[in-house]
Formats: C-alpha cells, sequence, structure tokens
C-alpha cells in the first residue's frame, strides 16, 4: 500500500470516529502518519533547491520553491497544537536531504528550543536560539547584515519564527530588522517562515498584510476563521489537528497532511 493511500484510509477512519469521541468525551488520538521517507521513497528526489511542505490528497508532494521569491515570507497560523511547529521541523528536516548540501541553511527563533534540540547537530543548522535570549536578536540584526551585504550566490538562508508574537513585542530596532527581513529578505535569498497562533493574529493584523502567503492548520472557531481567512467556507474546524493544513489558491483551497518525521 502506498503512503498516501495509507494516510487516507487513516485519515477517513480518524473523521468517522471524531464525532462519537467528542460525543463521549473521549480523547482523540490522531492517526498514524506514513513516515517522511517511505514519502520521499517514492519519488525519485526532491528538486533541487525546493523543500517540501506536505503531501496533498492525491499523494503528490506540496514543495516549496525557494527559486521563486514571490510566495515568500509564509506564515502558519492555527490553534494550539494545530502542528505549526512540526510544519516548520519539516521544512528543516528536507533543507537536510538536498543533493547539494549547503545550498540551503536554517536558523530558528523559537520560545520552546527543547522541541528542535534533536535539529542542532543538523547539517544545514545555523542554530537554535531561544526567543526570549538577547542572541536571538543579534541572530536576526546577523541576518540582516548577512542579506543586505550578501553577492549573488546559491546558498539560500531560511529563517523559521516559530511564534511571530514573540518577536513583533521587542525592541523597536528588532521590529525594523525583522520588518527588513519580511519585505526585502526574498530577493536577497533569505525566506521567512513563521508561526502565529490564531486568536493572537487578531491583534497583528498590521504584521499580516507583511506575508503574502498565509497556510492555516485547525482553527475550532468558524468565525475566527472567517476573520483570518475571509472566506466562510474555508472548513478549518474539519481539519485533523496536528496533521493538516490547508492553502488557498486561485483555483480553491489545498489540503495538504505533514508525514511523520523521526525526531
Amino acid at each position: 500500500m502506498s503512503a498516501s493511500n495509507f494516510f487516507a484510509l487513516a485519515l477517513q477512519a480518524y473523521r468517522e470516529l471524531q464525532p462519537e469521541l467528542e460525543q463521549a468525551g473521549q480523547t482523540i488520538h490522531t492517526p498514524a502518519l506514513p513516515a517522511l521517507a517511505d514519502v520521499l521513497g517514492q519519488l525519485e528526489s526532491l528538486p533541487q533547491g525546493a523543500l517540501m511542505l506536505g503531501v496533498a490528497s492525491d499523494g503528490l508532494p506540496v514543495l516549496l520553491d525557494l527559486s521563486d521569491p514571490a510566495p515568500c515570507p509564509l506564515l502558519v497560523v492555527g490553534d494550539g497544537n494545530s502542528g505549526k511547529t512540526a510544519l516548520l521541523q519539516l521544512l528543516a528536516r528536507t533543507a537536510d536531504l538536498l543533493r547539494e548540501p549547503g545550498d540551503i541553511r536554517f536558523g530558528v527563533v523559537t520560545n520552546f528550543p527543547d522541541e528542535w534540540k534533536s535539529m542542532e547537530a543538523s547539517p544545514a543548522s545555523l542554530g537554535i536560539w531561544p526567543a526570549y535570549h538577547s542572541s536571538a536578536v543579534q541572530f536576526i540584526h546577523d541576518t540582516v547584515a548577512w542579506a543586505d551585504g550578501s553577492t549573488p550566490g546559491r546558498q539560500v538562508q531560511i529563517l523559521l519564527l516559530d511564534d511571530l508574537a514573540s518577536l513583533v513585542s521587542a525592541s523597536h530596532e528588532t521590529q525594523e530588522d525583522l520588518r527588513w527581513l519580511l519585505v526585502r529578505g526574498p530577493e536577497r535569498r533569505v525566506w521567512t517562515v513563521a508561526t502565529l497562533n490564531a486568536v493572537r493574529a487578531i491583534r497583528l493584523r498590521s504584521w499580516l498584510g507583511l506575508f503574502p502567503t498565509h497556510i492555516f492548520g485547525f482553527i475550532h472557531q468558524p468565525a475566527l476563521a472567517e476573520t483570518l481567512t475571509g472566506d466562510p467556507q474555508a472548513g478549518l474546524a474539519d481539519l485533523a489537528p496536528g496533521l493538516q493544513f490547508s492553502l488557498k489558491q486561485e483555483s480553491g483551497w489545498l489540503q495538504f497532511w505533514l508525514p511523520s518525521t523521526d525526531w
């Protein structure tokens, strides 16, 4: 059985059991997912300069093409435990799988550095910085300096901000550095991918417009989901928490799931 078929069956069973378990007040356990290695095993290889966001329901990978700066920066919005951190970790993990090591490097700023400890030794890692420490501010400033002074080349740096809200409340200088990276970073080979809790997103609307691409995870309040997406039919409450995300395209909503990774 292919990884995509395995997931489809697991997700179908999850959806069928979810209403009964919720009504009975029982804990809802997410279904087991195909491993990233199994998903990649069905592909010849990842395209050069592309990272994986997930796998669509048809089994095809959803990729982030780093040669095209138009979609960047990206903002991942969802409730707590919707899988936002897992999506960032998937991007980091696939950066290690490129055919040309060193082409893509990533750095992480997070409130919970312990969640990223297994990635510190990654060949593609620039480091993991606690958002509450001055070293995170310095890393963001150094990233601006690298982007502003870099010469044309192949290397791309991915700035993974696991909780945008913790940084926009920082000093004015840090906010200016962050705005510079969001506006000018993509054309200078710095891609920012940030997460944000759905409730906090309402209070940070001035920042939302700096992200051309919004990826949504599970949001249980339909009114909140409609406010954030502008679409009453977005269906974000129907996503499997921690498993599924949805991305709005011209043709409609593209839903995709996250393969499991061996952290």
